[in-house]
């Protein structure tokens, strides 16, 4: 049995720029403040918790649970106005939700997702884009500062349900150098998607490395 974790925005799904304007946007709603430093890649860790808990630590605002919250909330809602006011605001990497679809109906694969985004505002993107996720676990960024430990607790979780000792192979499937550095910290097995093709992962010297999953059959002959 093989376990495939994936990432979300890059890899299953193209949104960015309307992702990253509004999680600026929600730091100015609750704090009233616009965020000068936007390049995530310089605050350590990529992922939204770490990022916020930075942001306001710098700022030296109060990084308790209660504003997390707010500043969550504020982002889900300014992306649920984008997609109701800003056609394709969020694009599906094409034949991601058919691959998807297909891996949790084969008996051989087991689906996960792990994302540096925040849970409320990544299981919306994936509903609204109509992306199966009711059986799925979704390990996010609400509690969890690093990529390493979402999937590693992924993994075990997984081990977990469904009574194995360990997967024949373990994928995860994302679209940033740090996904790929986490790979091999964890020794897990990488796929890449260059959707935007700018070729930074293939000039790392990643071999698998596709534009987008289409057809399908692509993406099963890497795994």
């Amino acid at each position: 049995m093989k376990l495939i974790i994936f990432d979300i925005d890059g890899t299953l799904c193209h949104s960015k720029y309307v992702d990253d304007r509004c999680f600026i946007r929600a730091f100015e709603i609750v704090l009233g403040i616009k965020l000068k430093n936007t390049d995530w890649n310089s605050y350590g860790h990529a992922t939204e918790l770490h990022i916020t808990k930075q942001i306001l630590n710098d700022l030296k605002e109060n990084s308790d649970i209660g504003t997390i919250n707010k500043i969550i909330n504020a982002y889900t809602d300014e992306l649920k106005t984008s997609l109701e006011k800003i056609e394709n605001s969020f694009i599906v990497i094409p034949g991601a939700r058919e691959l998807f679809e297909y891996l949790i109906n084969h008996k051989d694969y087991k689906v996960g997702v792990a994302t540096g985004g925040f849970l409320k505002p990544a299981k919306y993107k994936l509903s609204a884009l109509g992306f199966n996720i009711q059986d799925i676990k979704i390990y996010s960024s609400d509690d969890i500062n690093t990529k390493y430990e979402m999937i590693s607790l992924l993994i075990e979780n997984y081990k977990e349900i469904f009574d194995i000792s360990h997967f024949n192979k373990v994928f995860y499937v994302g679209d940033r150098e740090y996904d790929y550095s986490t790979t091999v910290e964890l020794g897990i097995n990488f796929i890449g998607i260059d959707y935007d093709e700018n070729n930074r992962l293939m000039e790392l010297g990643i071999e698998n490395v596709i534009n987008n999953y289409e057809p399908i059959e692509k993406f099963l002959a890497l795994i």
